[in-house]
């Protein structure tokens, strides 16, 4: 009781003194709902649906207060645009995450790094190794990898969930620390999996009442409303746990014969005395890469079997697109990608349809700004919508449906202004993801190999009744389908025979 009260003194403090110091301003603030705790509960489900819907009211521009903490909901591409890629000098930064960076211990991201020199060092090392025109050997190892998921869902198609993560991590793995990754039960897998799980849970702003009051984050762990604490202490070890293992594994490696990879690449230019990022810089971006290339994918392809489980004749279309083009003798490389632009505009369907990261990572704008008439404080968390960006019935008509062939006119479409390549997903700016390139090829090389060997359709259950998957998608940072059944078959005794042949393939 006592804790109780003490907490709900605090807090009331707080907001007296917030009130008393909120500063004037020339211009108007944008508009917005009037600031409660029952306005953060009615978007804390889908909150890019309610912001959505907000726009019917307020605009493309939402400020909210919470706390003292500005916080500005960008709901169109224009002001996405406007703000974070033109303006990017002062709208690049990232705001300050007690829960994620000081709790959990993701402070060695760099995608969740404050704009700066430090920043910019762990950006620059990653942009030298993974650039849209990649090493042949790369795609080499997505290829590889893509065919031995094939080989693991013929013997357990049910495992589909785990499969994927699996296979998505074996890539990361591999260029960055020269590892491979065992077809079950790989301890990495595991790893990875709760500690990315620990940061989608955290990883929106304001999930956790630490986000605004950074001050709570010095609250013991004993004390009775401390869960985010304990929480935190957990998700802390697996974060570290990431950084290290496989670290330490590749740089144990190179004292014997070592993978090429970029871990072991940028440890031989220190040992030769080359230009090379300090061994932090070399970790942190292993780190960062292991983490963002083992969640975005798994989403994607996931999103793929789901899509593919309700949309049957889309899923017809694209495998007459396939044995028109490639034909039942071989599987699809990424070469084929030109000739088959109905898997392309498949594969984009996918990004749009449900988004990776519903709303973008925040963005925190570094100095005062005006817009449209509005004043944008210094200090405001600004939130890229981009569900709403990726279902704006103008520019994607019939936006609530999955359309295979809505990429397909590129020219068309541009001319028209609608069904724009969905670039919202990879973020905006100069926090563009830099990793976007290889993510899209692994998801295109996965889509076209099980398109050409598998058939994916509703399962049933043991009455023979067909099972109606629900469209249903996690509430977190990096969202996920919800966990749902669906039957993957070969296509053929001639796709099987080209899946287990795959084994013995020298790419």
């Amino acid at each position: 009781m006592f804790f109780s009260f003490l907490l709900a003194f605090l807090l009331l403090l707080f907001l007296v003194l917030l009130r008393i110091s909120t500063p004037v301003y020339s211009l108007p603030l944008p508009p917005g709902p009037r600031t409660s705790w029952f306005q953060r509960s009615v978007t804390s489900l889908y909150p890019w649906v309610a912001y959505a819907k907000w726009k019917e009211i307020y605009g493309d521009l939402i400020y909210i207060r919470l706390l003292g903490n500005p916080i500005l909901v960008l709901n169109s591409a224009q002001a996405i645009h406007d703000l974070l890629d033109k303006r990017g000098h002062i709208y690049s930064s990232r705001p300050i995450r007690p829960m994620v960076v000081d709790l959990i211990g993701w402070d060695w991201a760099f995608s969740t790094m404050a704009y700066g020199e430090r920043w910019k060092r762990h950006r620059n090392l990653f942009h030298r190794h993974f650039r849209q025109s990649v090493p042949a050997y790369y795609q080499t190892i997505q290829i590889k990898e893509a065919h031995t998921f094939l080989r693991t869902l013929l013997d357990d198609p049910d495992s589909f969930r785990y499969l994927t993560r699996r296979a998505a991590l074996a890539v990361v793995l591999n260029l960055i620390y020269g590892q491979r990754v065992a077809e079950r039960g790989d301890e990495h897998v595991d790893v990875a999996d709760t500690a990315i799980a620990g940061l989608t849970s955290a990883g929106i702003f304001g999930t956790y009442l630490v986000d605004y009051i950074p001050a709570l984050r010095h609250v013991p762990i004993w004390f009775p409303f401390a869960t985010f604490r304990r929480n935190a202490l957990k998700w802390r070890e697996l974060s570290r746990r990431m950084v290290e293992e496989p670290y330490k594994v590749a740089k144990e490696m190179l004292a014997r014969v070592a993978t090429p990879c970029f871990v072991t690449q940028e440890l031989e230019n220190m040992t030769l005395g080359l230009e090379a990022e300090e061994e932090e810089t070399i970790k942190n971006v292993a780190a960062t890469a292991y983490a963002g290339g083992s969640d975005t994918v798994v989403s994607i392809i996931l999103s793929f079997f789901l899509v593919m489980t309700c949309y049957p004749e889309a899923q017809k279309l694209a495998q007459e697109e396939i044995d028109r083009v490639i034909g039942h003798d071989r599987l699809p490389i990424l070469a084929d990608r030109p000739c088959l632009p109905l898997i392309q505009s498949l594969c984009y369907e996918l990004l749009r349809w449900n988004p990776v990261t519903p709303l973008g990572i925040a963005h925190y704008l570094m100095e005062d700004d005006e817009y449209n008439g509005y004043q944008i404080p210094k200090g405001t968390t600004i939130i890229p919508n981009v569900w709403a960006v990726l279902h704006d019935p103008e520019i994607y008509p019939d936006s609530m449906a999955f359309k295979i062939d809505r990429f397909l006119d590129v020219e068309g479409n541009a001319l028209a202004g609608i069904n724009e390549i969905p670039d919202a997903v990879f973020g905006f700016g100069r926090r563009t993801c830099p990793g976007r390139f290889i993510g899209l090829d692994f998801v295109w090389v996965v889509v076209a190999s099980m398109l050409a060997t598998y058939n994916i359709s509703k399962a049933v259950d043991e009455n023979g009744q067909l099972i109606e998957p629900e469209v249903e998608y996690t509430s977190i940072l990096i969202s996920h389908p919800k966990p749902f059944k669906c039957r993957i078959t070969p296509r053929s005794e001639n796709a099987r025979l080209l899946i287990e042949q795959t084994k013995d393939t020298v790419i």
